[in-house]
This record gives C-alpha cells, sequence and structure tokens, in this order.
C-alpha cells in the first residue's frame, strides 16, 4: 500500500516538484511528493481495476462523461498531461480525441461529484495535482485544484464503464493512477 502524508488545505498551495509537503491539518502516515511529469501523450489506468481512464463513448462534446474502460486504442482513452507552469506540480489533462480537459462538474467541492469533460477554461475544476507515491514507484494520485479531493473510480468498482468522480483521499487502490507514456 502506497505511504503518503497528505490532506487538502497546502496540497495545492505553491507545491514545487521535489520539495516534500503535507496537505493541511491532517497527516496520514507515510510521505508524498509532487511528481515531475514530462509533459506528453499518457495513457492514464486505475491501479484497483486495471482498467484506463477515458472519454465515454468516444464523445467530444463539453460535459461527456468520463468514465473507465477496457483498452481500446482509441484516442478516447488517451491524455495529454500539460504542466500548468514551468516547474508546478499542477497539470491539466486534455483528452487527445476532443481536445477538452479533464474537470469536476460544476467546480463542486463535495464527495461523490462527476468528473467531466469540458473545453478549457483555465479555472481550478480543470486543474490536477499530480502526486507520486514515495513507495511505489509509478502510481500517482490524481488531485484536483478546485476541492483537494482525489479522482477515484466510484465504490471501487472494476466494471468496464464505471463512472469516475472526486471523493476524499482514502488512500485506496481505486484513487491510485499509473501514467503510461505513448
Amino acid at each position: 500500500m502506497p505511504r503518503r502524508s497528505c490532506t487538502a488545505a497546502a496540497r495545492l498551495a505553491g507545491s514545487a516538484v521535489g520539495e516534500p509537503w503535507t496537505r493541511g491539518l491532517e497527516t496520514v502516515s507515510g510521505s508524498q511528493w509532487p511528481a515531475a511529469v514530462e509533459e506528453g501523450l499518457y495513457r492514464v489506468r486505475n491501479v484497483g481495476s486495471g482498467l484506463l481512464l477515458e472519454v465515454a463513448d468516444g464523445r467530444r462534446n463539453s460535459g461527456a462523461n468520463v468514465q473507465q474502460g477496457m483498452e481500446n486504442g482509441t484516442d478516447a482513452q488517451l491524455w495529454r498531461v500539460l504542466p500548468i507552469h514551468e516547474g508546478s506540480a499542477l497539470y491539466h489533462l486534455e483528452n487527445v480525441r476532443s481536445g477538452k480537459r479533464l474537470d469536476v462538474a460544476g467546480a463542486a467541492t463535495e464527495n461523490g461529484v462527476n468528473v467531466q469533460q469540458w473545453r478549457p477554461n483555465n479555472f481550478g475544476a480543470q486543474e490536477w495535482l499530480i502526486e507520486q507515491h514515495l513507495d511505489a514507484p509509478g502510481t500517482v494520485t490524481l488531485v484536483s485544484g478546485i476541492s483537494g479531493k482525489t479522482l477515484e473510480v466510484a465504490d471501487g468498482s472494476k466494471e468496464d464503464g464505471a463512472n469516475v468522480q472526486q471523493w476524499e483521499d482514502k488512500d485506496v487502490a481505486s484513487q491510485w493512477w499509473t501514467l503510461e507514456p505513448q
């Protein structure tokens, strides 16, 4: 199980790549670092299910649902990871097929809020902190810049087509991802 040290408050405030930090008031055992991720194309795989992050039915419209799916080789499962600022641990994840960004619906901050794709708007709902797990190389957690909540597969499902949403950090495999360079 990856070790981490995180809560929402300081998680997003000024994290520079390569500097240790904790998220606000709560501390969980272990430590976590913002990941240095190179700009490029990636498939994003959930550790718990082994399935890929994708836009449902390869849709191109804003508001289209994002879910997990079996690998099918389409651009609906391919994401461009773009740093927001040089040296920052905040990124945009842009779907290659649609050109839309991974987005927390309605910029909401509650648990269980849907994650969708939306046209680029440079708002915090489209900003993601990529945290590297220190004792599980290659495993990351994607943290919403608007809420400080993690991207997860709903209910820890292993099913093709299961929804993804944001939820408070539970440090479980349904919230862990790998970035596979393409």
